[in-house]
């Protein structure tokens, strides 16, 4: 399970927030849009605070005023990202190359991929996106490593309990075991893999979003 994973073909949007006054006005549909995931550097909100993702504008705000709310152009990101990126643009010429890969108009493993917890680039683009964003800031490597080491323990920890849940089941069910000791140690199993899912979801960045109020 590697939360961190490039997206293998273009995202199509899902939300249809209508047209709201503010940009930041659309981050909770950004934010279940991408699912609570940067869209460059793949950390999942839930690792960190919400509060340090916000709404990025690929096409800069400052150079096009008339895309300042319009819902397409607009992505969720961590603050870091987004203060690395900037006012980023290609330079004239070279808007085919050295672009910064988004997930609505660019398969992102064409540009760029994960070996293990470092980013590799595939591409100009991706080479692009990896020195502007400091994709392989050490520290953020570092924290990478954690995560999916503490992944690896909860996920091996998980089948070992689903195994011995399935054990017990069967024992059960062939009278090896007691039906009353089958299931109080089963209902203890139970409470223990609702615990794992609980980290693994929040590691992974698959909790679900709840739904927010947008005006």
């Amino acid at each position: 399970m590697n939360p961190f994973i490039y997206p293998k073909s273009r995202h199509a949007r899902r939300e249809r927030p209508g047209v709201l006054s503010t940009y930041q006005k659309y981050k909770p549909s950004l934010r279940r849009e991408f699912e609570r995931k940067c869209v460059y550097c793949r950390m999942p909100d839930s690792m960190k605070d919400p509060e340090m993702y916000g709404v990025d504008h690929y096409r800069p705000k400052h150079r096009f005023e008339q895309l300042v709310t319009s819902y397409p152009n607009l992505f969720y990101c961590c603050n870091p990202c987004n203060s690395r990126k900037g006012d980023y643009w290609p330079p004239w010429g070279r808007g085919k190359t050295h672009f910064i890969p988004n997930p609505c108009d660019h398969e992102m493993f064409r540009h760029l991929r994960f070996k293990g917890s470092s980013v590799q680039s595939r591409s100009d683009a991706g080479k692009v996106a990896e020195e502007l964003l400091d994709l392989n800031d050490p520290e953020v490597v570092r924290y990478r490593e954690l995560i999916l080491d503490v992944l690896d323990t909860y996920g091996k920890m998980r089948v070992e309990l689903d195994s011995v849940r399935t054990e017990l089941s069967r024992q059960r069910d062939t009278g090896a075991v007691s039906a009353l000791d089958a299931d109080t140690a089963i209902a203890s199993i139970d409470m223990d893999l609702a615990k794992v899912d609980a980290v693994l979801g929040q590691l992974a960045g698959t909790l679900k979003v709840a739904t927010e109020h947008q005006d």
